[in-house]
């Protein structure tokens, strides 16, 4: 795996940062592991989501999305999300990685996703599911 790690960080309105990091991770074959640290809402979410689709658009057609460092997710992450696995390519495929006891989960649980995204413990559970 290779590891490159970027740090993104965004500023309020009235000039707060608020930020997110991602950390990437590439596997074979074509895939794609990103780490998303801090609060994933309406002031961050734009910055994974122009990550996401340049890596749709570079070829990556298996994505992992880590998001057990999240401490916050709003509606316009969960938008982001779900607008990623519809963007893949035919026989793409993307695993979401989730506290199981976490408030993320919880937001998953309560908009009905785990029905339409794939939700795991681990990295190494998304791993195999994306590359299965």
């Amino acid at each position: 795996m290779t590891i490159e790690q970027k740090a993104v960080v965004v500023t309020t309105t009235s000039g707060e940062p608020r930020g997110i990091q991602l950390t990437e991770e590439t596997f074979d074959p074509s895939g794609l592991v990103i780490t998303v640290t801090g609060e994933l809402d309406i002031a961050t979410a734009p910055a994974l989501r122009d990550r996401l689709d340049a890596a749709i658009e570079a070829g990556t057609h298996r994505l992992v999305i880590d998001l057990t460092s999240i401490s916050f997710l709003d509606s316009v992450a969960l938008a982001t999300i779900v607008h990623t696995k519809q963007r893949l390519p035919e026989g793409g495929r993307m695993a979401l990685v989730v506290d199981p006891s976490s408030y993320v989960m919880l937001v998953f649980e309560s908009s009905g996703l785990p029905q339409v995204l794939d939700l795991v413990e681990t990295r190494d559970q998304a791993v195999y599911l994306v590359s299965d």
